[in-house]
């Protein structure tokens, strides 16, 4: 992208930023946490627009090569990222909204469902909301073992784990979202709001170009906060 001064970033100050644009710097830090295959993945969302400015013919696949080939180059990417797997992992969760979340029903089946996500810590601890009367609950008071997984621009990790039902008010209320009394018109003493709390304890990332199966902190010690 050229960086005229309409286009350009800003620092902390306020004044422009001569190295990012504004889609990628504002205000002294950057606009998203993406790796740079996530950065790839997303700008190869915009081939048509870039093929009609540059007069390119490039399909998706070819104007992603072309970014590996360029992208370490640029001065983002020149600097290695040194954050580990699990701490990348954690940026990707907190960019999605949306989990998937996999019970085990009566016939020994996995049953996976799309869940939103609330309050998460690190990369593999995930709380969510739902109905006391729903299935997935039935399935995890037979059978706590569960699978959860999340991505964003072709990064991914996978979860297997374990989920607690948790109906303690104290926490209810804690948790509670303005967006969940479409669902729970009682608020959050409404009998019918549980918290699910998933803590996953071996993951397979799919991130940066990396394929890592890995065996994650035990944190499933009991606390006051389940049923």
């Amino acid at each position: 992208m050229p960086l005229t001064d309409g286009c350009k970033g800003t620092n902390a100050d306020g004044s422009r930023n001569e190295d990012y644009c504004s889609y990628c710097y504002a205000q002294g830090r950057f606009t998203n946490d993406f790796t740079m295959s996530q950065m790839i993945e997303f700008c190869a969302r915009f081939t048509d627009q870039i093929n009609a400015e540059a007069g390119w013919n490039l399909t998706p696949e070819e104007m992603k090569a072309r970014m590996r080939s360029f992208f370490p180059q640029l001065k983002r990417w020149r600097r290695k990222d040194e954050r580990t797997l699990v701490e990348k992992a954690a940026a990707l969760l907190a960019q999605c909204d949306d989990v998937t979340l996999a019970s085990v029903n009566a016939e020994g089946f996995p049953r996976p469902v799309p869940m939103g996500k609330g309050r998460t810590a690190g990369c593999n601890e995930v709380w969510m909301a739902t109905g006391a009367s729903s299935e997935k609950v039935a399935d995890f008071a037979r059978d706590p073992r569960a699978g959860l997984c999340y991505a964003n621009c072709g990064d991914s990790v996978a979860l297997r784990g374990r989920v607690e039902i948790v109906r303690d008010d104290a926490l209810r209320r804690e948790m509670w979202q303005e967006s969940y009394a479409a669902h729970f018109p009682g608020g959050p003493t409404d009998p019918e709001y549980v918290l699910l709390r998933f803590v996953g304890t071996e993951a397979t990332f799919w991130i940066d170009g990396l394929f890592v199966h890995e065996r994650l902190a035990d944190k499933t010690e009991p606390n006051n906060d389940s049923e």
